[in-house]
């Protein structure tokens, strides 16, 4: 009884989002160029495909990538209420908590993907660049009906690319995510 009591005690006097979600948030930066810079708020981290420590604010951030020859690019990381937060309605003493630590936020979304361009690119080399973005964007977005093989989706992406059906289906099956999914399937195109 006694371990009960002290149990939820101390459950009322934390931060649920604090204690089951941390302070921080491990973010993954990727792109279509390897080893593109990749800045936090003006501050230099990694170098993509990356993953980010960062301390969760309430505050939004500013993902910049740049690389020699390309143009910069840029992603928002909204921060938004952590709904494991949500179970601290029951007392103040947690909102408290979370607020104090920020754990009761959370960064949207865990993973970015930026499409970086070329400088100087001509009309023929954008145009091809705009296809082969909205192809990618379609396999990282529909992965999961994709990879099970949803007629509908698979028959989508086959008018897109001008790839049979069953050379999707195959690529899919060969895939270890969305990201080799999508660079499998912009290969073959």
């Amino acid at each position: 009884m006694k371990s009960l009591l002290l149990f939820l005690g101390i459950l009322t006097l934390s931060g649920c989002g604090t204690i089951f979600s941390g302070t921080r948030q491990n973010i993954t930066v990727n792109a279509n160029v390897p080893k593109a810079k990749v800045y936090v708020n003006g501050m230099p981290m990694c170098s993509t495909p990356c993953a980010i420590d960062l301390k969760r604010s309430q505050s939004n951030t500013v993902i910049v990538l740049k690389k020699s020859g390309y143009e910069d690019a840029t992603a928002v990381l909204t921060s938004q209420i952590n709904p494991v937060s949500i179970i601290n309605l029951s007392a103040l003493y947690s909102w408290t908590t979370d607020f104090l630590s920020n754990g009761v936020w959370r960064y949207s979304p865990d993973s970015v993907y930026v499409e970086m361009e070329k400088t100087d690119m001509t009309q023929a080399e954008r145009n091809k660049f705009n296809k082969i973005s909205e192809i990618r964007r379609y396999v990282l977005f529909n992965y999961s009906p994709l990879k099970a093989g949803n007629a509908e989706h698979i028959g989508a992406l086959s008018a897109a690319t001008g790839l049979r059906k069953e050379r999707l289906e195959e690529l899919f099956k060969k895939s270890l995510n969305e990201t080799d999914a999508a660079e499998k399937i912009v290969s073959a195109v």
